[in-house]
């Protein structure tokens, strides 16, 4: 059975508990779990933000036997809606995380109760009147119901959370810290109690609070909502909220198994009531416990951060994609992944490209290559396969049942593929490994641009070194190595050699022809010099029906192949090609040594006067 996960942001310890509740059922009984991911920059809608939401539309659901939907970890409402669609559109049974939605079972908490609750205790318990509220993000549905929950419970007490007392935030610690700062510098009286609608925001402004010599739980209550770690490191612990994101996980994972007819499934919150809201104060953990899991913190983030600095620095040092998979290939054997592979879209990242043709892509590729497998220790090499298939069926065999994470390799919104990973939990424990995969995105949009480069600067080349009809040198192309090889034959002391082709009858093939006849016979000419021009030697359209070939002339024939095969040559591809005109050059050579007083534009003149001498000698 598989099932497939789609969640944003598992950098939040509730999104974290959700999976840890999927994987403990899912082990229990041999259920393959494919987790749709992404991390970053998620409520401001940025380029990155697009880029980072497009792995939640790689799965085609239609493979699945069941899905888990969080919606509310998917702040881009546009892309929130979409993946909807496609869910309900895929027939897949699914379970809905704390989101009603027409034709989805939804298994959830009552967050308004929830906060309804916790207000009514500060009001009830605690004498709250003046109520400061910090929201998350203003269309977030788990924010909506947060503040709904909070107005009503002062509205029951007789009080009012008026929209000044209301303020938004984005869940992150950094929410919290601003308004603390402001809420302190207004020079207004502060309120009794600020209410966070999450623990990190909380967090934040506990943090603030403390800087600046406010006693939480003293000067100003303060509470928080999802119960994580850090709430309860403090002194004293933040008053906090419970949802059992494990059970809830564990028990959607069972009722997509036994395909249980669940439309709606609430499960109960627990509220801790502690000293930050001027409770009585529970214990303080013991302090051994604290001082080893913030050591054990601390080297896992120190570790990793030397990981993502000399990554960051080998990475970019690599001047194309041969290097880059050798490098990545080093540092994910530094990781405790069982499986890791990198898949990219098809033809994104080009060896030897001669045409610049980058555009931005949004979606998948419908073929994904694998350009770094690792396997229990080993790399292997895998053709092409098709995007739908997410890997091939030989990789699926071997992962086996392990949970698969799959995570977006991107630049900006520029789709380049993805990462699949198994047996490791650094994508949802880690802070540094949002580091890690930005590091590998960014690198390879180092090695694309540097391709691009490479084209860019090789067509500028040939735009002004060769001749856009023929492609072999120009004026400026010839001059440019011509000095090159006369040095090369003044250092050996070798005389330098020179043929003057002009094209026979050109004019008349253009009149009686057209020009594109004439072009024709120009190129012909052309290609037929380059067949028999010899090894080192220089080939030039001097002009529209004349050409030149320079050479160093030892052995005396070195020119010979252009001296007598030329006419041949030409002659058979009239026949072959069934041309009505004749095709013929003529052909004027001079070799001389490099002396003091040597010009190259004498021995041209020379060449030039010889080729016309036959010319006139032929009629």
């Amino acid at each position: 059975m598989k099932i497939a996960v789609l969640v944003g942001g598992i950098a939040y310890e509730t999104q974290r508990r959700l999976l840890e509740g999927v994987m403990k059922y899912a082990e229990e009984n041999n259920i393959r779990i494919f987790v749709f991911t992404c991390n970053g920059d998620i409520y401001r809608q940025s380029e990155y933000g697009i880029g980072e939401f497009q792995i939640l539309f790689l799965p085609d659901l239609t493979q699945y036997d069941g899905i888990i939907f969080a919606r509310d970890t998917i702040q881009n409402e546009q892309f929130a809606k979409e993946i909807t669609r496609r869910i309900l559109e895929s027939g897949t049974p699914t379970v809905s995380i704390e989101n009603h939605i027409p034709g989805m079972s939804v298994f959830h908490v009552d967050n308004r109760e929830a906060m309804r609750d916790m207000v009514s205790h500060l009001i009830e318990m605690h004498g709250v009147r003046d109520i400061c509220y910090l929201s998350g993000p203003e269309q977030n549905p788990e924010s909506i119901e947060r503040l709904k929950g909070a107005m009503e419970a002062a509205e029951e007490h007789g009080l009012t959370i008026g929209k000044d007392q209301i303020h938004y935030g984005d869940f992150w610690i950094d929410s919290g810290k601003q308004l603390a700062g402001q809420l302190v510098e207004s020079g207004k009286k502060l309120p009794d109690a600020l209410v966070c609608a999450n623990d990190d925001m909380a967090l934040g402004a506990y943090l603030e609070f403390f800087r600046r010599g406010i006693q939480v739980g003293k000067d100003i209550l303060l509470t928080g909502f999802d119960h994580t770690s850090d709430a309860s490191n403090l002194t004293p612990k933040i008053t906090t909220v419970e949802k059992p994101q494990g059970q809830i996980g564990y028990e959607a994972c069972r009722a997509l198994a036994q395909k249980a007819q669940t439309e709606d499934r609430k499960f109960k919150v627990t509220c801790y009531y502690r000293g930050s809201c001027g409770c009585q104060k529970h214990k303080i953990r013991n302090l051994s416990e604290v001082q080893l899991k913030n050591v054990r913190e601390k080297l896992g983030i120190v570790n990793m951060a030397e990981i993502n600095k000399n990554m960051l620095s080998d990475l970019n040092d690599c001047d194309n994609m041969k290097e880059f998979c050798e490098c990545l290939k080093m540092y994910i054997a530094q990781l405790d992944f069982s499986f890791a592979y990198l898949c990219l879209c098809e033809n994104q990242i080009e060896e030897d490209k001669v045409e610049y043709d980058y555009q931005i892509k949004e979606t998948y590729s419908e073929k994904i290559t694998i350009p770094v497998a690792y396997e229990n220790g080993e790399f292997a090499e895998y053709p092409a396969f098709p995007c739908k298939e997410l890997l091939p069926e030989t990789c699926m065999e071997k992962i086996g049942n392990q949970m698969c994470i799959i995570a977006p390799v991107h630049f900006r919104k520029n789709c380049l593929g993805y990462l699949v990973m198994c047996g490791s939990p650094l994508p949802y424990n880690s802070t540094q490994f949002q580091v890690w995969l930005m590091n590998i995105s960014n690198a390879l949009e180092n090695t694309r641009k540097q391709s691009e480069l490479k084209c860019l600067v090789k067509k500028l080349k040939d735009v002004w070194m060769l001749d856009s009809l023929t492609q072999i040198y120009n004026r400026a192309g010839f001059f440019h190595f011509a000095d090159k090889l006369l040095a090369e034959c003044k250092r050996q002391d070798a005389p330098i050699g020179m043929l003057f082709v002009d094209i026979n009858k050109l004019k008349h093939v253009n009149d009686e022809y057209g020009h594109e006849e004439g072009d024709f016979y120009i190129k012909t000419v052309a290609d037929d010099m380059k067949k028999l021009k010899g090894e080192g030697q220089l080939l030039m359209r001097y002009g529209g029906d004349e050409f030149v070939v320079l050479g160093k002339f030892v052995a005396g024939n070195e020119f010979d192949g252009l001296l007598n095969g030329l006419n041949p040559m030409l002659d058979e591809c009239r026949i072959q090609n069934g041309k009505p005109y004749k095709m013929s050059a003529s052909i004027g050579f001079q070799s001389v040594s490099i002396t003091q007083d040597f010009k190259l534009d004498q021995l041209m003149k020379q060449a030039d006067q010889e080729m016309y001498t036959m010319k006139k000698e032929k009629g």
